[in-house]
């Protein structure tokens, strides 16, 4: 009997498939799709509150960031100003909730077309980051690159990650907030009273003018007293007055201190209702206004029992020296209007 010649054929194609499927998923550079929905770090997600210790780097930037003694995550890259707890808490929380979902390239050629190559390089993507605790485990290690949200297998949000000690990528589940500027990791709130809290605030000149501004007991607003007297101060002074020190934030800190350099524009004393103080300086170094206070033990005790201190400025205002942003510094100028007179 001879062999059918169709049937030959079909063996033939079906070996050839076979062997090329074989051949596909046994090559290191395959890209599979297979779902695994691993933790990725589980180390950190069984104990994310050890975490004590963050490492950032992307190209020329490298930030560590510290718990320290109080408990305060600090910039070490900063002087050790207080980073936001809130942002690094979230980073520990996403990176301890993320979770394998598909194997993906191990050719380095290919890596950088999902953000996974070298963070070293200077126009990486990628960024490189680092969890330890306490004690030196690491908790979390890995190289971060493109983010999506929404694609073709049902995942909601998604990373492309690989160990840098490592060829293969891996999408995982989840997103992760890195900022790449170190000003965007510290909480630049400096001041954080309510409007509504402040009571009085005082100014003067070094050249010794003097004006005074409290919160009428009646609907008419504000009193000011200056050289002129007393009067009614305009809503619209009165609100920028007392929201200059309301929301209050800087776009750069550093450790206390004072430049012959910079020339004194205003003092100041800010009074709250539960009778806590907290003086300071306006003053010009160059182009930047520049701010610095004075706050005694007492007062921050009394702002920390009344709630006030929702940011860490209260136990450190005495310690630095901050760069507001313009529009804010121009709030605090409106207290040499009060000073100077001229208001009716």
């Amino acid at each position: 009997m001879r062999p059918n010649p169709s049937l030959i054929l079909f063996l033939l194609a079906a070996f050839s498939t076979t062997a090329a499927l074989y051949s596909i998923n046994s090559s290191e550079n395959y890209q599979r799709t297979i779902a695994d929905n691993v933790i990725v770090f589980p180390r950190l997600n069984a104990k994310p509150e050890a975490a004590n210790v963050l490492f950032i780097e992307t190209g020329a930037l490298k930030l560590k960031f510290k718990q320290n003694a109080e408990s305060v995550w600090v910039a070490e890259n900063k002087f050790k100003y207080p980073a936001s707890s809130k942002l690094i808490q979230k980073v520990i929380s996403q990176l301890a909730d993320m979770r394998k979902i598909a194997v993906k390239t191990r050719m380095p050629s290919r890596f950088n077309q999902i953000g996974v190559e070298p963070y070293q390089k200077a126009d990486a993507n990628s960024v490189f980051v680092k969890l330890q605790g306490a004690d030196g485990e690491i908790l979390a290690e890995s190289i971060l690159g493109a983010q999506f949200k929404r694609n073709n297998i049902g995942v909601a949000e998604g990373t492309f990650i690989r160990h840098p000690k490592e060829q293969q990528a891996w999408l995982a589940s989840g997103s992760i907030d890195i900022p790449n500027d170190l000003l965007s990791w510290l909480d630049t709130r400096i001041l954080n009273i309510e409007f509504n809290e402040i009571k009085k605030i005082k100014f003067w000149e070094k050249l010794g003018g003097t004006a005074v501004v409290v919160r009428s007991n009646d609907d008419r607003g504000f009193i000011y007293q200056n050289r002129d007297g007393i009067g009614y101060l305009d809503r619209k002074i009165a609100k920028n007055l007392f929201g200059s020190f309301t929301k209050l934030s800087f776009v750069d800190v550093w450790p206390r201190e004072t430049s012959e350099k910079w020339q004194s524009i205003l003092y100041f004393e800010v009074e709250v209702y539960s009778g806590s103080k907290i003086a300071g300086q306006l003053l010009r170094g160059g182009s930047r206004k520049i701010l610095q206070f004075s706050v005694d033990e007492n007062t921050i005790k009394k702002i920390t029992l009344r709630g006030l201190s929702d940011t860490i400025a209260y136990s450190e205002l005495n310690n630095w020296t901050y760069v507001i942003p313009a529009w804010q510094a121009d709030k605090f100028l409106e207290g040499l209007k009060v000073i100077e007179g001229g208001l009716q």
